[in-house]
């Protein structure tokens, strides 16, 4: 055991996961039990490679081999998915499946509740994140009333604000709301809060419902069409501010008796196909806030393979992508970096020079 986390009240939705990130391809799995959390230090078979190991490592690398380590991976494991296959025109992407076991709630027009989106783990919390492809127009009123009824006080958005019919899925001037069947957005304000991220409080209401509820959505801009930000720095200053304004909005909605305490309060984060950006925002935040709890208690942990492996027993094809690995490569060594975990005799140690980083042209 590394150290003691809190206990979770409930199962991580009976979920399984790799041994360790050195077994990632042998197929052994283990059960998960109610008193673990599924990224934790102290859970079965947890990860446990020193950041200083993994400093070499990757300084010994380049992007082949870090892409042929990342090939290994399975994009999914053999769960239960009949709702998605009952449903195959809510499927952006027809062959990324969306598992029982995790697949979010909410009504839809019809009459069932499927969805295309799926709850992820946090650092020693369950369901943190609703992690969601942009909505189409078939599921606009859907995904908004996914929103208001879980409690989602913070949505990340890392592509367009259209549907695929080119049109917006929420309003984007003041004074002029939007009604897609019982669910009202209305634009309270918005505001550029850095050179590629805007902050926008939004106002949900419900046919027949009263409680009228506010989220903040937070846009980022600057990932491009393909590829991967630049800036590492730019996804971990985005990662702060949706914690951060989290925490914010959670005691507003507190202080006004909009929701318990002890109510959970996702981060909703939603990019085109819902696997990839979403859930590499996901895996960052994980990776630091494990990072950070570990070194607390005297040795750094660091393995990006096994996140994702485990991210996948959640979303199938989460970070379903080889660049979005050696992203995330980058930004935890430069996380660690900014928040002095790395002692300064190592710095020297530290060589990229096998990432070759091309400019992304469609960062703005």
């Amino acid at each position: 055991m590394l150290g003691e986390g809190p206990h979770s009240t409930e199962s991580a939705i009976g979920l399984h996961t790799y041994n360790s990130a050195a077994d990632l391809t042998s197929g052994h799995v283990i059960s998960l039990d109610k008193n673990e959390f599924l990224f934790d230090l102290n859970t079965k078979n947890a990860c446990t490679r020193p950041l200083d190991v993994f400093i070499k490592l990757l300084s010994t690398s380049n992007v082949a081999k870090e892409f042929s380590h990342f090939a290994a991976v399975p994009l999914s494991r053999l769960r239960t998915v009949d709702a998605f296959f009952d449903h195959p025109e809510l499927n952006k992407l027809g062959e990324i499946q969306v598992y029982e076991q995790t697949r979010v709630r909410a009504i839809h027009k019809k009459g069932h509740n499927y969805i295309n989106a799926s709850w992820i783990d946090g650092f020693r919390e369950i369901r943190k994140y609703i992690v969601a492809p942009s909505p189409i127009s078939e599921t606009i009123a859907q995904f908004w009333r996914s929103i208001y009824d879980r409690n989602s006080v913070v949505v990340v958005t890392l592509s367009k604000l259209i549907d695929e019919k080119g049109k917006p899925f929420m309003p984007t001037k003041q004074g002029e709301p939007m009604t897609f069947d019982d669910m009202t957005i209305e634009l309270d304000n918005i505001r550029k809060v850095r050179p590629t991220t805007y902050s926008a409080v939004l106002k949900l209401s419900k046919h027949s419902i009263s409680t009228v509820k506010t989220i903040c959505l937070i846009t980022y801009m600057g990932w491009g069409t393909v590829g991967y930000p630049q800036r590492p720095s730019d996804i971990l200053d985005l990662v702060a501010d949706m914690n951060h304004m989290r925490t914010i909005m959670k005691k507003h909605g507190v202080a006004e008796k909009r929701f318990e305490e002890s109510q959970r309060t996702p981060i909703t984060l939603v990019c085109f196909d819902g696997f990839s950006r979403s859930c590499t925002l996901a895996a960052l935040d994980i990776l630091c806030r494990r990072l950070e709890a570990s070194h607390a208690i005297g040795t750094p942990l660091v393995d990006v393979l096994d996140t994702i492996a485990r991210l996948r027993m959640l979303r199938g094809a989460a970070c379903m992508k080889a660049d979005q690995f050696v992203f995330l490569s980058m930004a935890v060594l430069e996380y660690a970096i900014r928040h002095h975990l790395i002692n300064v005799e190592d710095l020297d140690k530290i060589c990229v020079n096998g990432f070759m980083i091309q400019s992304n042209p469609d960062t703005h």
